[in-house]
């Protein structure tokens, strides 16, 4: 494997070829994150317990995924970001496999923790590597379009696996999901031996392993660092809290199939999805500053309309919104993530990911609480005022500090 910096090899200033083979890493890790959203009432009745207690299976992917961050990152600094990332899309793909042969929650909850232990790996040290590669002038356009790869993964997840949930069985959702993770880990496995984007090395982090991890307790002296952390944790538990809950809120109070809940809830991807694509132009003619403000609209109108439980099809349109206003608003966060610590950047990265997964953890198991007991209409509204009050207070300290 080469080991030159990447910083002076003599490539284009966008590799899309090598960074479309990422995509497909993490078109895999997305689909595993968030597939089992619409499971959770089928799951629930397969092991004889509420949706809030199926969700058991999301919290403890959530808490592995979100805490092992921050060993997959400084491994990745240390030891090659897309060696790490080819690994654990292999071995997250035989734990997720492992999970159609569960006989219990307790054994499906086991499985989902390994497989978001290894699934750590992948969508941060793509973020890092992207960090590194691509010059900043041109970043936020180019995470904007492999932002596409984990959105469409997410409606892969989500959408096939409602037809498979409805057709065969949740088992076969656990396959198809693991499947997804083992082709791309091999293909990226292949793909370094070949493509010079793929295997240059960027220097190691002054100390080696250890000095990456000091990179991570070094971000809490950051001003910068410390609110683009606060804020993500809080979005995720936000925004993630209350939507683990849509699939089961569709299920009771419009009746409609499994299949119809994936679909609709991957629409969300869809709405991101169109904000990936139009964001190069959008950019050339909005502020980050100016993109915040429509962020905290979709996300108000979105949820608002989740909580009335209009026509079905005012729903969808909600979904797509909500999903626009999320991409819109992660990724001006991760945009200042890659510039936390540049020295360091997949352990600055590995922490911005752990306070996401850490946020969207405390986020579910709250709401888990709050959907058993007060049902889904007052959760909705209170996101529908919470969420958008985040984004004003985010805009309203970076803008005095960065020129958005």
């Amino acid at each position: 494997m080469a080991t030159g910096s990447i910083e002076t090899a003599p490539l284009e200033p966008v590799p899309w070829r090598a960074l479309f083979v990422l995509g497909a890493a993490s078109f895999a890790s997305s689909a595993a994150l968030r597939f089992c959203d619409p499971l959770l009432p089928k799951l629930a009745l397969a092991f004889n317990t509420t949706p809030g207690g199926a969700a058991i299976v999301v919290t403890t992917y959530a808490v592995a995924y979100g805490g092992f961050q921050l060993i997959t990152g400084p491994l990745g600094d240390r030891f090659g970001k897309v060696r790490v990332i080819a690994l654990g899309a292999l071995l997250c793909g035989l734990f997720t496999t492992a999970s159609a042969f569960a006989a219990s929650l307790e054994q499906l909850a086991l499985l989902r923790f390994l497989a978001g232990l290894t699934g750590a790996a992948i969508i941060p040290n793509c973020l890092a590597f992207i960090g590194d590669t691509i010059p900043m002038p041109q970043r936020h356009a180019v995470l904007a379009r492999y932002m596409i790869f984990m959105s469409t993964g997410t409606v892969s997840g989500q959408a096939i696996g409602g037809v498979l949930a409805d057709i065969f069985g949740w088992h076969a959702v656990f396959l198809m999901v693991g499947g997804f993770l083992l082709f791309g880990g091999a293909v990226l496995t292949l793909q370094m031996q070949t493509n010079p984007v793929l295997s240059a090395r960027s220097p190691p982090p002054e100390g080696g392993l250890m000095g990456s991890f000091r990179q991570i307790a070094a971000v809490r002296n950051s001003v910068t660092g410390r609110l683009v952390l606060a804020t993500v944790a809080i979005e995720a538990a936000v925004y993630f809290g209350a939507f683990t809950f849509l699939g089961a809120h569709l299920r009771e109070a419009y009746g409609i199939s499994y299949t119809a809940i994936g679909a609709l809830t991957a629409l969300s991807a869809v709405g991101a999805v169109t904000y990936s694509t139009l964001a190069p132009y959008l950019l050339s003619r909005i502020s980050q500053s100016g993109l915040m403000l429509v962020s905290a609209t979709l996300f108000a109108a979105g949820f608002i309309a989740f909580a009335a439980t209009p026509a079905l099809w005012l729903v969808a349109l909600a979904i797509v919104v909500c999903g626009a206003g999320f991409a819109l608003f992660h990724n001006s966060l991760q945009i200042m993530a890659t510039q936390i610590n540049p020295q360091a950047r997949g352990a600055s990265i590995a922490i911005f990911a752990f306070a996401f997964f850490a946020g969207q953890t405390i986020g579910v198991f709250i709401t888990s609480l709050a959907y058993d007991r007060f049902g889904a209409s007052p959760l909705f509204a209170t996101t529908a005022v919470l969420l958008p009050l985040i984004v004003l207070w985010f805009r309203a300290r970076v803008v005095t500090r960065f020129d958005l």
